[in-house]
């Protein structure tokens, strides 16, 4: 019941405030279980179906054919969670242009509908205030983005200057149109805004002239350029702050252990500055663990991989309580050459 108190005051504070703070808020929930597994560290990775979310570029190096699909339960157990998050997409490439659509949904059921108590300036009192309100209905909260991606991977080759021999590199490049649309209560708002993204990708063997030595990618995304507006049916306009995310990852063979290992750093900043950590090991490519720090909160992850499957779980404890999240995705290229 605590919790339940708690995230209806939030709800309140983000969406019936005239502050535009953190209009949009469900936007910055990460997408995808193995980004999540990973603390959410992923703009530099962003090779899979959530890719549209760290980073637009990371679209066009993200398999073609990919249909993915991802439900999390939040701040409850997994049958009965005070939010659920919800993923559906595909990626497409069209004579080397990436393509992508997706859906992400953010809802929560039964929210109490309550008297305004905003003008009762100590949060605690206002907290008791609800709690103690036995009257009222209930309402629901429902907010979508609908994602439109495009992405293109350049590849050339760059002299350092120190060597007579130039090193192949990869620059992905893509853009995000999106629109939101979201319903709390009787009041609905509707967005329209977009991203871009940049990642340099170049192997360490090539840059060394040794084997085994690793790859390296470096990103920069920028989401919700020149703020994205919200504007609702009473009239009113909210803002959604623009974020400026950056990803470093360093992903090497072990062979001794017969896998890979991928270490990654991301950044996001918008009204706060957040820093997140991943680490990933891959055994031969089938089996998958990973650990991961998202802002304060601890990830752990795990994953696998057959074939034209991939399935991915990852738990986050919050102090709203645990968040479980469930990805899969389909290789539809691989299913259609198998018939």
């Amino acid at each position: 019941m605590k919790n339940w108190i708690v995230f209806s005051l939030l709800i309140f504070s983000f969406v019936y405030s005239d502050n535009s703070k953190y209009a949009g808020e469900f936007l910055r929930i990460p997408v995808g279980a193995r980004a999540l597994g990973m603390g959410g560290a992923f703009i530099a990775i962003a090779n899979d179906g959530s890719s549209f979310y760290y980073n637009p570029a990371g679209v066009a190096i993200s398999g073609s054919g990919v249909l993915s699909l991802m439900y999390s339960s939040h701040f409850g157990g997994l049958t009965n969670p005070l939010a659920s998050f919800f993923h559906i997409g595909f990626i497409q490439n069209v004579q080397e242009l990436g393509l992508a659509i997706n859906w992400v949904r953010l809802s929560v059921d039964n929210i109490p509908r309550t008297p305004d108590f905003t003008n009762v300036e100590v949060p605690i009192d206002r907290e008791n205030l609800v709690k103690n309100y036995s009257g009222g209905d209930f309402f629901s909260d429902v907010e979508d983005a609908f994602y439109f991606s495009f992405s293109k991977e350049f590849k050339f080759n760059i002299n350092f200057g120190w060597s007579r021999y130039k090193v192949p590199v990869s620059l992905p490049i893509g853009v995000n149109f999106k629109l939101l649309n979201q319903k709390l209560g009787f009041e609905k708002g509707t967005g329209f805004g977009f991203d871009a993204g940049v990642m340099f990708r170049f192997s360490m063997d090539d840059f060394l002239q040794r084997e085994n030595v690793g790859d390296v990618s470096i990103s920069i995304a920028l989401k919700d350029i020149g703020k994205t507006r919200i504007s609702w049916s009473t009239r009113r306009e909210h803002f959604v702050e623009s974020t400026l995310m950056f990803g470093l990852s360093y992903t090497f063979p072990v062979n001794f252990i017969s896998g890979k290992v991928t270490v990654a750093y991301g950044s996001q900043n918008s009204y706060l500055t957040d820093k997140l950590y991943g680490i990933e090991y891959g055994y031969k490519d089938l089996l998958f663990v990973r650990f991961g720090k998202n802002v304060e909160n601890l990830t752990i992850g795990a994953g696998l991989k057959i074939d034209f499957l991939i399935v991915d779980y990852a738990f986050l404890l919050h102090d709203l309580g645990a968040v479980h999240r469930i990805s899969s995705s389909l290789i539809i290229d691989k299913i259609l050459r198998k018939l």
